[in-house]
């Protein structure tokens, strides 16, 4: 672990270490670059004899000798990419040079190590710091290391011209990733083939490279993409006609080309500086290598650059961005063709438009360039302008023509075609540009048309300047279809010898408008019908507006001179008309609405009834009107007056009915009372010795013990209807307790275990009678309607009391209601079993009861297993 975490330590130095020594080129030159690889040169040498590593326990590798190597394939590699193949060159040269004075110091440094050692008698004269080189293996080594820099350059010039852009990474893997592979084939099998050791070696240094250039790749990759953004400023770079085998003939090629260059450039300086220096147009002259030899001082203007640091620098490697544009290839061509070029381009980085003429010579290029940005800005604004207005011609969906004074059609829109080409071919020939839009006109007048006549005399009279426009609209049915359309004629130009002709299809605003006539109709009659009109009144002009039903309504004569709202106002019952008045002026003053009843006079009934609604609105300008609606209600109110005479009637007759209800209950209890008191003595005045059959004497008690039960409730009833509420404190445990004792005794075999649970923590103020007879109800049913066929009767009431509401519950083991009673048993003189004996009424007047005092009752009931009711009574 430790070594391969020292590896990847060294890899990141020596990586960053070129890196940043080339991001410095521009200051510091390139020197320190070489400097820095000669370096690693000579520790690539010296590491040689480290004990190897084995990957995975059986593979031997020189971790530090794989990556200082690589590392230098990776300065190689950046700087051609970077710097073309001069700067490459130059550093393959200085690595060979490098490598040859660094074994001839090792042997020098041996020997006399050697001899100082010989001199002083040392024991182990063998012994050195410096031990012998093996040539062989450093001279295959330097001439591998030769070719491997050749590979290494014609391998990634081959891919790059082959592989995408976006798969940049990977051309850098396998340009550094084959030659490494097969520097270690070639190494191995030239110095190890048949030797022990050849085939772990060289797995190992295979496993080994591909990782190294797996991470050397990547940094490129990153330091290209994201530090130094070439993708940013070139559609690759190195993607030019490089000859890369230059390197091969470096000397010779370098000298001839330098020599021709100087030669060049004065033989051009002194024959164009003269008449160049004036000229607009930028002009500029490339050797065959794409070297600049003249820049004048227009295009040195143009390119942002001095001519003179322009002189001897790659075209496209001083402007990498121009390689993707077409400019590019017209040089290419040009100078392949040996024909001259134009090429016409907008340039982004300059924000310019230039047209580019590229002549070839024998030694290159010639290229002039005109910056043509205004003249393609004028170009521009007037192709826009042209596409803007024809554009929004045909955008329109008005028919549009332009006719001359002769009638001619010179132009129409899309529109205008259209709609010819639906309406026929013939319609389409009368009418498309060329043909004669008067002739058509006067043809339909011969044919009697005198809508035709009507648009012609329009024509004319703008044509002759009698109208400065003209306008029309006309049916224009076909297909079993409706269709109205507008015309409108204006004059074109200054001199007016030319017509403008718009038709609209106004077709939807036609048929709108014939609704809207039908709707208004439609209104009218409803307003007939139900006698409402409406109304407007200005209070700053006092001017009325009445509806045609108003008129109708006041029997008002709409063509009178007369002033309407003084007409009005006679109208008004005297007592009404100062009403009116204020109610009119509050509304405007506080800006709020009405609404009033009053009479008016009538020549045909005598008097009619008015209901009149007033509001206010505001326009736009915040104006105040008054609007509203005035409606005869006459017979309504007649209805209206009749209905409540009847129904006071009808409270007095009830009120009485009560009353007699309540007198007649009461008076009936008296006689009763009496009677059930001499029945009682009458069985106590029969000797129990004589056979006398008492059971008629039983059934009239009972007989008078059901009358009273039902006069009671019928008494209950009326003081529920009739009485008012009133609000005391209620003991619940006292009020049970009462109607207990008074149904303890209704049958003596029934003695029901009561079991009452009270929770109250404030006081219940409601009305004492009301709930009395609530709990006697109810408890009286438990008592009657008891299962006879139980032993253990129960009647369980609990009670809750809060600041809201009491909550009452009580359930008893009774015989029950069966289901299809159960939302019955509240309706009056409704019996839920043959064995009830009461009136039918205790339930229904529970319900009232509660309902008087807003609260509610529900009933669980099963039948022979028992009974539950929840009562809910707000608390007062």
């Amino acid at each position: 672990m430790y070594v391969v975490l020292s590896t990847l330590i060294l890899l990141l130095i020596v990586s960053t270490c070129i890196l940043l020594l080339f991001n410095l080129r521009n200051r510091l030159g390139l020197a320190p670059l070489y400097i820095l690889l000669g370096g690693v040169q000579y520790f690539q040498i010296n590491i040689e004899y480290i004990e190897p590593y084995k990957i995975l326990g059986e593979f031997p590798v020189f971790p530090q000798s794989i990556v200082l190597f690589s590392a230098m394939l990776f300065a190689v590699l950046l700087l051609y990419i970077k710097e073309g193949v001069v700067s490459a060159r130059t550093l393959i040269i200085a690595i060979l040079i490098s490598s040859l004075f660094i074994i001839g110091l090792f042997e020098i440094s041996a020997l006399q190590d050697y001899f100082i050692r010989n001199a002083n008698r040392t024991e182990d004269i063998n012994f050195t710091l410096f031990p012998n080189l093996n040539f062989k293996i450093f001279f295959i080594g330097t001439f591998l290391l030769f070719f491997d820099f050749v590979l290494l350059t014609s391998i990634y010039q081959f891919l790059i011209s082959k592989i995408h852009k976006e798969h940049y990474f990977l051309i850098l893997f396998l340009s550094l990733w084959l030659v490494l592979i097969f520097d270690a084939f070639t190494f191995h099998t030239v110095l190890f083939v048949g030797t022990s050791k050849y085939t772990a070696s060289l797995i190992g240094n295979f496993i080994a490279k591909t990782l190294s250039a797996i991470i050397f790749s990547l940094i490129l990759y990153i330091y290209l993409k994201y530090i130094d953004k070439v993708f940013e400023t070139t559609s690759f770079i190195a993607n030019q006609n490089r000859e890369v085998l230059s390197i091969l003939n470096y000397k010779k090629k370098y000298l001839d080309l330098k020599i021709e260059k100087e030669i060049s450039e004065k033989k051009i300086s002194a024959q164009y500086e003269k008449t160049l220096t004036s000229i607009s147009d930028g002009i500029t002259t490339l050797d065959s290598n794409w070297c600049y030899t003249y820049v004048n001082k227009q295009a040195g203007k143009f390119l942002g650059r001095t001519p003179e640091s322009l002189k001897g620098k790659h075209i496209w490697t001083e402007f990498p961005n121009v390689v993707s544009l077409s400019f590019y290839n017209a040089c290419i061509n040009a100078f392949k063709s040996q024909e001259a070029n134009i090429s016409v381009e907008y340039f982004s980085s300059y924000g310019k438009w230039f047209e580019n003429r590229i002549y070839p010579t024998p030694d290159g290029l010639t290229i002039y360039f005109t910056d043509i940005t205004e003249k393609k800005e004028i170009e521009k604004a007037l192709v826009e302008s042209e596409a803007f207005n024809k554009g929004i011609l045909s955008s329109l969906t008005a028919h549009i023509a332009v006719i001359d004074k002769t009638g001619e059609v010179l132009a129409v829109n899309k529109a205008w075609n259209d709609y010819s080409v639906k309406n026929g071919g013939h319609n389409y020939e009368s009418s498309s540009v060329g043909s004669n839009y008067i002739e058509v006109c006067q043809k339909s007048i011969s044919e009697g048309d005198q809508l035709s006549q009507n648009i012609l005399d329009g024509l004319r009279s703008v044509l002759n300047q009698e109208t400065n426009h003209f306008e029309i609209e006309y049916p224009c049915h076909y297909k079993d279809e409706k269709h109205w359309f507008s015309m409108h004629v204006e004059p074109f130009g200054t001199e007016s010898d030319k017509l403008v002709i718009s038709h609209n299809n106004i077709t939807q605003l036609k048929i709108a408008e014939e609704k809207l006539e039908r709707t208004n109709l439609k209104l009218k009659e409803a307003q007939r019908m139900a006698k409402l009109g409406n109304w407007e009144y200005n209070p700053v002009t006092k001017e009325i507006f009445f509806s045609d039903e108003i008129y109708q309504i006041f029997e008002l004569d709409k063509n009178s001179s007369q002033d309407l709202y003084a007409s009005y106002k006679s109208k008004c019952i005297p007592k009404d008309q100062d009403a009116l008045d204020k109610l009119v002026s509050n509304a405007i003053k506080n800006e709020t609405g009405y609404t009033i009843g009053y009479y008016i006079k009538s020549n045909k009934i005598g008097q009619k009834y008015i209901q009149e609604v007033g509001e206010i609105v505001k326009d736009e300008n915040s104006n105040v009107f008054l609007k509203g609606t005035i409606q005869d209600i006459t017979k309504d109110k007649l209805i209206s007056d009749e209905l409540t005479q009847s129904n006071e009637e009808l409270l007095k007759i009830n009120t009485e009915l009560d009353r007699f209800v309540y007198s007649a209950s009461h008076d009936l209890r008296s006689p009763l009372t009496s009677l059930q008191g001499l029945i009682q003595v009458l069985e106590m005045q029969i000797d129990t010795s004589a056979k006398v059959d008492k059971e008629p004497i039983k059934l009239m008690s009972q007989t008078i013990d059901k009358m009273d039960k039902f006069i009671a409730d019928i008494l209950d009833y009326s003081l529920n209807t009739r009485k008012e509420l009133t609000h005391e404190k209620i003991n619940f445990e006292a009020l049970i307790k009462s109607s207990w004792e008074d149904l303890k005794y209704m049958d003596l075999d029934y003695r029901p275990k009561l079991t009452l649970d009270i929770n109250q923590t404030v006081d219940f103020l409601s009305d004492p009678k009301r709930v009395s007879i609530i709990l006697n109800n109810l408890i009286s049913n438990a008592f009657k309607y008891h299962d006879k066929n139980k032993t253990n009767h129960f009647i369980n009431i609990f009670i809750v009391v809060d600041g809201e509401k009491v909550v009452i519950d009580i359930e008893d083991n009774g015989i029950g209601i069966k289901e299809e009673y159960v939302d019955k048993i509240f309706d009056m003189f409704h019996r839920a079993t043959t064995l009830s004996t009461g009136s039918g009424m205790g339930l229904y007047i529970v319900k009232e009861t509660i309902e008087k005092l807003k609260g509610s009752i529900h009933v669980e009931s099963k039948f022979e297993k028992g009974t539950k009711f929840s009562i809910k009574i707000p608390n007062s």
